[in-house]
């Protein structure tokens, strides 16, 4: 097609005409895939900005002005995207560059935090008496049931049960503090 039969086709676009549409999507795919993935250097994204472009040209095809011709209107459409993904993938980089640099701060302070709060909890459980905290911590910290408790330990379960209790309620008293 000559630049004045591409002018008619995109005419008969700007009127809805799917078949139209579909003879310039078939004409230019592959040339703006090239440009593309010459910006892009990905397939899937060169794919992608082809496909926007021709998406955008149908859903604006009553708007658009073409000022020379529609493969130079394409053309550009199809390396304006490239940019703007171009610089969406630079913003992003840096934007993943400032969370690691930000990332081990935070990570070294949760660990400090961390080792604070364990240590502060150690002591509270410290002060428990130590009957009650042996059936605490079996419970609490091995994960054994309150019925393996009382036959390990040769005590009844309503025993195991209180001293659960107590200790949970001596904690909450002592980490309140």
């Amino acid at each position: 097609m000559e630049p004045s039969e591409d002018k008619a086709l995109f005419h008969l676009i700007k009127s809805g005409d799917e078949v139209a549409f579909t003879a310039m999507f078939d004409k230019y795919k592959t040339l703006l895939f090239i440009i593309a993935f010459r910006c892009l250097d990905n397939e899937f994204e060169a794919h992608e900005a082809v496909q926007e472009t021709f998406v955008y040209v149908w859903e604006k095809r009553k708007t658009i002005e073409i000022q020379s011709s529609p493969k130079n209107y394409l053309v550009g459409a199809v390396r304006n995207y490239c940019f703007n993904c171009i610089r969406k993938r630079n913003a992003t980089q840096r934007r993943d560059e400032q969370y690691a640099y930000r990332k081990d701060p935070f990570v070294v302070s949760n660990r400090i935090e961390h080792k604070e709060l364990a240590k502060t909890l150690q002591n509270a459980i410290n002060t428990i008496k130590p009957s009650t905290r042996t059936s605490f911590e079996m419970h609490y910290i091995e994960g054994i049931s309150q019925k393996e408790i009382a036959k390990k330990r040769g005590i009844s379960l309503q025993t195991v049960k209180n001293q659960v209790f107590s200790a949970l309620k001596q904690l909450r008293s002592n980490l309140s503090k």
